[in-house]
């Protein structure tokens, strides 16, 4: 009963408490809360953009979604799901032995057409994070 009384509480503070300067952003709901406790990876910042300039060996349009982690020293990719719809695109972060940039993770793939409108970001069966915006960078 303790057990639960404490996971309620600290779900309660974590859904209410503003996010410290320069930390993770706060979850949206108490599911994405719960979500984030799952995961052994925490998102400080995140973004997604179109680049529309084409460059050496990459194509004119491509979809990029770049994530900081909470942990510089973390081990992880990201993977498209097959959740990804025609609106959103879901991407899987999980844990791995090495990564190209510890800390980091980092997603491109070409523009779909329709664009997506969103960016889910989910971990261990959970969403962890979202992005409502994706940019364009010309």
């Amino acid at each position: 009963m303790r057990a639960i009384l404490a996971a309620t509480l600290l779900l309660a503070a974590a859904c209410t408490t503003p996010p410290p300067a320069g930390g993770p952003p706060q979850p949206k709901s108490p599911a994405q809360a719960l979500a984030q406790i799952a995961c052994p990876h925490r998102i400080a910042e995140a973004y997604a953009w179109v680049n529309h300039m084409p460059g050496p060996g990459r194509s004119a349009r491509e979809v990029h979604v770049d994530v900081r982690l909470v942990e510089a020293t973390d081990t992880a990719v990201i993977l498209k799901s097959v959740a990804t719809t025609g609106d959103t695109l879901v991407l899987e972060i999980r844990t791995a032995p090495t990564a190209p940039i510890a800390g980091r993770v980092a997603y491109r793939e070409p523009v779909p057409n329709p664009m997506y409108k969103r960016v889910s970001f989910f971990c261990r069966g959970g969403e962890i994070h979202s992005l409502d915006t994706i940019e364009k960078v010309y």
